[in-house]
C-alpha cells in the first residue's frame, strides 16, 4: 500500500465519522425542537396563540440549523480520524504513520510500512456506527408525533385565536383607512381662508374619527368590531354630508382656493364610495333579502335603527325616520329637512339641513283636539279623519310641542338603554342622536 491509498482510507473514514456526528446532532436537536414545539402547542390550548404553527416550524428549523453548524464546528480532522481508527486494535500505528508521512528515516519507513500492512489486513475491523441509538431515535420520533398530534388537534382556543387574528387584521385595516382620512382633514384644516365655523366643523370630524381610531385599536371581540364599524359608518355619513355642505358653501363665494374645494369634494366622494362598497358587500352576503334580528325585529343593515325617507309636504321636504327598538319609524323621531338625505332603504343615513316652513308642534292621533277645524270620534279609533292644512296633512289629535314629544322619545330611548334592549355599541349613537335635538 502506498501513501496515496493510505490517505484515501483515512479520508473515507473521516467522512463517515463526520456524517455519523451530524446525524446524532440532528436527532438530538430535533428532539429539543419537538419538546419546545410541544410546549408551544400546549400553550395554544389554554390561551389564544395564532402564530403557534409558525413558531413551531421556526423552532424546528433553528434546531436543524444549530445541528449543522455544531457538526461543522466539531468535525473531525485527519489526525482525529486516525486516532479513532487506532481504537479498533491498531495500537496507534495509523496516527503515528500519518504524523510521519512527510518525514524520512529507516525507522520511520519501517513503522509506516507496518501500519499500512496492518490496515490492509485488518481494515474490516473498523466499523463506524452511523446512526444514534434506537432509544434516541424512538424518543425523537415520539416527541415529533406528539407535537404533530397537538398541532392538528382542534380546540376552542385555536378558534378564538383565528377569530382574534381576523379581528385585529380588520381593525388594523380600518385604522389605516381612518389615518388616511385624518391626514386629509388635517391638511384641509390648515387652510387660512376658512372661517372659524368651517374650521370647527373640520375639527369635529377629526375628533370623531380619532375616537373611532382609538376604538378600533382596542377591539377584542366580534361584537366590539361590529359596534365600532357601525359607529364609523355613522360618522362617515355625517362627515360626508358635512363636507358636501362645506364644499357647497365654498363654491358660493368663499375666498378659498379651488384646490381646497376640490380636495373637500374628493374626500366627500371617497367617503361615499367607501360606504357604498360596504353596503354592496353586505347586500351580496344577504342574497338580496334584508337581514332580521329575531329578538328585536330589526331590519335593514342591523344597525339598530331603521331609516326611511318620505315626502313630508307639498314643498318636497325630505325626512328620515329613525325607528328605535326595530320599529320602522312609527316610534322614531322625524327630522324634517329642507336639504335632507335621499332615502335609499339602506338604513344608514340621518337627515341634516333646515326647512323654511315652521313645524313647532306635532299631532298625537286619537285624542280630541281643541280646534273647530278637526273632527273625529274619540271612541272609534279604527279611523282618523284628516284634512289638508297649510303645512300638509293634519290628523285629529292634541297639539303638543315639538320639545315635549322629543323629550318623551328620549326618555323611552334611555330607559331602553338601561334595560339593554339595543344591540351592543348602539348606545352612544342613540345618545348622540338625541343630543343633536337638544342642541
Amino acid at each position: 500500500m502506498n501513501q496515496r491509498a493510505f490517505l484515501k482510507i483515512i479520508q473515507f473514514y473521516r467522512l463517515k465519522l463526520n456524517m455519523a456526528g451530524l446525524l446524532k446532532k440532528v436527532v438530538f436537536a430535533l428532539s429539543i425542537g419537538a419538546g419546545v414545539g410541544i410546549l408551544f402547542q400546549a400553550i395554544a390550548l389554554v390561551i389564544p396563540f395564532y402564530y403557534v404553527g409558525i413558531c413551531t416550524i421556526i423552532i424546528l428549523i433553528l434546531s436543524l440549523l444549530s445541528a449543522f453548524v455544531l457538526a461543522f464546528i466539531k468535525r473531525n480532522n485527519m489526525e482525529q480520524t486516525a486516532l479513532v481508527m487506532d481504537s479498533f486494535g491498531f495500537a496507534e500505528r495509523i496516527v503515528t504513520a500519518y504524523g510521519n508521512l512527510e518525514k524520512e528515516g529507516k525507522l520511520i519507513e519501517l513503522q509506516r510500512a507496518d501500519a499500512m500492512k496492518q490496515l490492509q489486513i485488518y481494515r474490516d475491523k473498523i466499523r463506524i456506527v452511523m446512526w444514534p441509538s434506537w432509544k434516541c431515535l424512538a424518543s425523537c420520533i415520539g416527541l415529533l408525533t406528539v407535537m404533530t398530534f397537538l398541532a392538528l388537534m382542534p380546540s376552542a382556543m385555536k378558534e378564538r385565536a383565528q377569530e382574534l387574528h381576523k379581528i385585529r387584521e380588520e381593525a388594523r385595516n380600518k385604522t389605516e383607512e381612518i389615518e388616511e382620512i385624518l391626514e386629509t382633514l388635517e391638511n384641509l384644516s390648515q387652510e387660512q381662508d376658512l372661517t372659524l365655523e368651517q374650521q370647527a366643523a373640520l375639527q369635529e370630524m377629526t375628533e370623531n374619527l380619532q375616537a373611532s381610531q382609538d376604538e378600533f385599536q382596542q377591539v377584542s371581540t366580534v361584537e366590539m368590531m361590529k359596534a365600532a364599524s357601525q359607529k364609523l359608518e355613522y360618522k362617515y355619513e355625517n362627515a360626508e354630508e358635512g363636507l358636501k355642505a362645506l364644499a357647497q358653501s365654498l363654491q358660493n363665494g368663499a375666498n378659498v382656493s379651488s384646490i381646497t374645494t376640490e380636495s373637500i369634494q374628493a374626500l366627500s366622494e371617497k367617503l361615499q364610495e367607501m360606504r357604498e362598497m360596504k353596503l354592496a358587500q353586505e347586500n351580496s352576503g344577504q342574497s338580496g333579502s334584508p337581514s332580521k334580528d329575531g329578538e328585536n325585529g330589526q331590519s335593514g343593515n342591523q344597525n339598530g335603527q331603521n331609516k326611511q325617507s318620505g315626502n313630508n309636504d307639498e314643498n318636497g321636504q325630505s325626512g328620515n325616520q329613525n325607528g328605535q327598538n326595530g320599529q320602522s319609524g312609527e316610534d322614531g323621531a322625524n327630522s324634517s329637512n329642507g336639504q335632507g338625505d335621499k332615502g335609499d332603504g339602506s338604513g344608514t343615513g340621518r337627515g341634516t339641513g333646515s326647512s323654511n316652513t315652521p313645524h313647532d308642534y306635532v299631532s298625537i292621533p286619537n285624542d280630541i283636539a281643541d280646534s273647530e277645524n278637526l273632527t273625529g270620534n274619540a271612541v272609534d279609533h279604527d279611523a282618523s279623519d284628516y284634512f289638508h292644512a297649510q303645512n300638509g296633512l293634519s290628523w285629529e289629535g292634541t297639539h303638543m310641542s315639538y320639545e315635549a314629544v322629543i323629550g318623551s322619545y328620549e326618555q323611552n330611548a334611555y330607559e331602553g338603554i338601561a334595560a339593554g334592549k339595543y344591540p351592543s355599541g348602539m348606545e352612544e349613537i342613540i345618545k348622540e342622536y338625541f343630543s343633536n335635538f337638544n342642541e
